[in-house]
């Protein structure tokens, strides 16, 4: 897939700039982000199996949900949150990744991108995407 290459590298410069940006303070004393962070991102990846992930948009969307949950998800207030989604925006907009549509869930409005195992059912344990209500 070629693909992969700028997923990979996509996700090394979102991993920096979180490194960078959320800084460990007696408020936010648990903001120390490793590679073991960067790590559950592509367990996230490796855990769908390739009939969620058949169009390249997918697996973009995958990433970008896989950072959010382990980035987006240790903030402790929407203003953190929101400096986190402004990050991820414009990784994605300098990876390229914006031609597959990913512009609703980098705007100011943010339209959910939520992935799960029980989106068919509870016995069908595909890790795929909501579709958005």
């Amino acid at each position: 897939m070629e693909l992969v290459s700028p997923v990979i590298k996509a996700a090394l410069n979102l991993h920096a700039q979180v490194d960078a940006n959320f800084k460990k303070t007696a408020a936010n004393f648990h903001y120390e982000f490793n590679v073991r962070h960067l790590t559950n991102v592509f367990q996230g990846l490796l855990s769908a199996k390739p009939e969620s992930i058949k169009e390249p948009e997918n697996f973009v969307k995958l990433w970008f949900h896989e950072s959010e949950r382990i980035y987006g998800d240790r903030l402790v207030d929407a203003a953190n949150l929101a400096s986190y989604r402004e990050l991820a925006g414009e990784v994605v907009k300098k990876a390229g990744f914006l031609k597959y549509n990913m512009t609703k869930y980098i705007s100011p409005a943010n339209e959910p991108l939520i992935f799960a195992h029980f989106v068919g059912s509870l016995d069908d344990k595909l890790y795929d995407q909501f579709a958005n209500v």
